[in-house]
């Protein structure tokens, strides 16, 4: 099943490249562009595409407000961000309101080739499934809880992906872990992480400003061991299934793209990590 894609930017270059790689690469069908976000919520409900390519600042209506409306009224497709806005404050917010990635701008082709891929193909899985449950549907209930293979918990996952990522065993690994479990146990991808970080502390009967940052720098620079880690498995072979798989689900490729300058000339900056963009990727594979 072909992929309908929609184009939501006031940029009418960008629709031009957004076209363009996505016919180029076969990603999908385009269904619409719109340059403005006056009646974009109508349009969306309307084409019901699988995937919304979407900027932030927009005539009439931001992208995030767009988002947030199509939702209420039950669209259920996905959404890529794309903006030159790099402040962090509405990064984490596109994040929160369920955004699956953020391509910043100007537009490199093969972060945008990578990251719609990506999705595209989890939509595509996700087809798939539910294909395989409609058709089995049918069967006896009792039939199908005995043939089918237990699933892996999600600490049994999360075990596989830090082992994935490298960072397994890392200080501040089993810390990353707790969290991650919190988040998955509430079921939402709309967290308040500082409230999270107290939550723990409080676990642990500690509190306070000092422990607080000890705690905020160990999972810190836990997610900056991972991205490291990726980024020596791009420069090594860039088709890595393990650096296709989490580089643009974990962090922001442009700062992969950085680690990756960094590990070959230590004297380039090293790439930045997202907090939010990490929890937020890893939630989406628990």
């Amino acid at each position: 099943m072909q992929t309908t894609i929609m184009i939501i930017d006031d940029d009418i270059a960008i629709h031009k490249t957004l076209e363009v790689l996505i016919r180029n690469n076969n990603l999908g069908t385009v269904v619409s562009a719109l340059d403005t976000g006056e009646d974009a919520v109508d349009e969306i409900l309307f084409y019901r595409p699988n995937l919304v390519l979407i900027d932030l600042l927009l005539p009439k209506m931001d992208g995030i407000t767009i988002m947030e409306q199509a939702r209420q009224r039950g669209y259920s497709g996905k959404f890529i961000m794309i903006s030159q806005v790099e402040d962090d404050s509405m990064v984490g917010r596109a994040y929160e309101c369920g955004v699956e990635f953020y391509i910043g701008k100007p537009i490199n082709a093969i972060e945008a080739v990578t990251v719609i891929r990506n999705v595209t193909s989890q939509i595509r899985l996700e087809q798939s499934l539910a294909q395989i449950q409609s058709a089995v549907s049918i069967l006896d209930p009792h039939f199908i809880s005995a043939h089918s293979e237990p699933q892996p918990s999600p600490n049994e996952k999360i075990t596989a992906i830090f082992s994935d990522i490298g960072i397994l065993g890392a200080v501040g690994s089993e810390e990353l872990r707790r969290l991650l479990l919190k988040l998955c146990a509430r079921g939402s991808t709309n967290f308040d992480l500082s409230a999270l970080y107290d939550e723990l502390l409080e676990e642990d009967n500690k509190s306070g400003v000092a422990p607080r940052k000890a705690l905020e720098q160990r999972v810190r620079r836990t997610i900056q061991k991972a991205l490291s880690t990726l980024a020596e498995l791009g420069c090594d072979d860039y088709s890595n299934s393990i650096f296709n798989d989490y580089s643009t689900l974990l962090f922001e490729f442009s700062q992969v793209r950085q680690e990756m300058r960094h590990i070959r000339d230590p004297r380039a900056e090293p790439g930045k990590i997202n907090t939010k963009k990490f929890f937020a990727g890893m939630l989406a594979r628990l």
